[in-house]
């Protein structure tokens, strides 16, 4: 996924939580006041994401060409989907959710830079790409007084309809946070494990199509969240996430339970 589909995206994909729910691990079903979410959610999520890419292996079809002189190049991406989640509550700790939207990505491997013994430049390998992503996790809660922590597992796939190319993403999301009536503030961070792969055609000048095939994988795994949820009478709850760090993003999911 030619930008950054890692998923994510998450990418893709962050969990919605009502704030009742943050809390209901510690304090049971039973406890005075305490107000659990109904247990199916659907929910609307906008994400938009850039970082760096490593580059593990490129090859182009010309004679000649050593790979080795590709090692090291700056690589960045950028992916912006948008997806359905449909989600259960399996237990007052456990949910369990399953994705599937569509993205697009565009990925910049730079060629120029390449140590290669060539009379013409290589210019940029640029990829740009879109397809659909789909997938699901897993997210355990648990709460105490107003403060509350969880961890999300999501694994990804994304299926590119521009190049011969695909996705495969781990994503794992640990945040703490804390919550007063319907809203809620938290930091965390979100670690993303992806391979992506393309292959096709890249013009050169003075040459013409020239057939490649990279693999992609992370340039740095961890970086930082923070967000915000607020909630909309019993049924709709927004949430706003930023991602800093090696990882820039930014995500905006609006979720309703009836």
């Amino acid at each position: 996924m030619v930008s950054s589909v890692r998923w994510s995206l998450a990418v893709v994909v962050g969990l919605v939580l009502f704030p009742s729910a943050l809390v209901a691990q510690t304090a049971g079903d039973t406890a005075p006041g305490l107000q659990l979410p109904a247990p199916f959610g659907i929910g609307l999520t906008l994400y938009d994401q850039t970082q760096d890419y490593a580059l593990q292996n490129l090859t182009l079809g010309l004679p000649g060409i050593d790979g080795d002189g590709f090692s090291n190049l700056p690589v960045d991406n950028r992916t912006d989907s948008y997806h359905l989640k449909l989600d259960w509550w399996a237990l007052p700790f456990l949910n369990l959710y399953a994705i599937g939207g569509r993205l697009e990505t565009t990925t910049t491997v730079y060629l120029r830079d390449a140590d290669v013994q060539l009379p013409i430049p290589l210019g940029n390998l640029r990829i740009e790409n879109d397809g659909w992503v789909y997938g699901g996790g897993v997210t355990l809660a648990v709460g105490w007084d107003r403060w509350f922590g969880t961890v999300s597992t999501t694994y990804t796939r994304a299926d590119l309809e521009v190049t011969d190319g695909s996705v495969e993403a781990w994503v794992v999301t640990p945040k703490v946070g804390w919550t007063r009536d319907a809203a809620a503030v938290y930091v965390g961070a979100m670690y993303q494990d992806a391979e992506e792969r393309h292959r096709g055609t890249y013009e050169l000048p003075f040459i013409g199509p020239v057939p490649f095939e990279v693999v992609l994988g992370e340039a740095s795994h961890w970086s930082g969240l923070l967000g915000a949820t607020v909630g909309f009478g019993e049924h709709t709850v927004l949430l706003l996430e930023g991602g800093f760090g090696a990882r820039k993003s930014v995500m905006v999911s609006l979720e309703y339970r009836p």
